[in-house]
């Protein structure tokens, strides 16, 4: 497995996220032919895959534990791709390449009861958790069918205002 970048590493035991109850969790950006891959409990919201990062563990291991747990597959490469804050969650994302041949189902060791691919133009009908929503906002872009969650995303690397870094000489 070839791993590219990992996420700095997080600490579960700081006061500040304790007393606001803010949960640390690994989460799965799986994309195929212009597809996500979604997961559920019977009857509840779509979220992207993933698990809450153990005391002494990594998020990026956490990550490929949560996959596998879930669907029965094995991430072939992984990257860091951003921090993502949700209500109840500070989201390490991670982009994870699996096999072409392999078919996500869900797992009898997982909590989760329906795994879907969804095609990118579906995205914006399908009931995800807030939370999700930030996370493929920012991943993908926004979608004209997709209500933008607490206002517009910035990619990564890009300068709003390029003007702002110019100091006055």
């Amino acid at each position: 497995m070839a791993i590219f970048r990992r996420a700095p590493r997080m600490q579960d035991d700081s006061p500040g996220d304790r007393g606001r109850g803010m949960r640390i969790r690994a989460t799965v950006l799986l994309t195929r032919h212009h597809a996500v891959l979604l997961v559920r409990e019977r009857g509840g919201m779509w979220l992207l895959p993933g698990a809450s990062v153990g005391m002494d563990e990594l998020p990026m291991v956490a990550a490929i534990r949560g996959l596998h747990r879930d669907t029965g597959v094995e991430a072939s490469a992984v990257v860091f791709q951003f921090q993502q804050v949700s209500a109840q969650h500070l989201h390490s994302v991670y982009r994870v390449a699996i096999a072409d041949d392999v078919d996500p189902r869900p797992s009898p060791l997982g909590e989760y009861d329906e795994v879907r691919w969804v095609d990118s133009s579906e995205l914006g009908r399908m009931q995800v958790t807030p939370g999700t929503r930030a996370i493929l906002n920012r991943a993908l872009g926004p979608s004209p069918n997709v209500e933008d969650t607490r206002g517009a995303w910035r990619p990564q690397g890009v300068r709003m205002n390029p003007r702002s870094d110019f100091r006055k000489g």
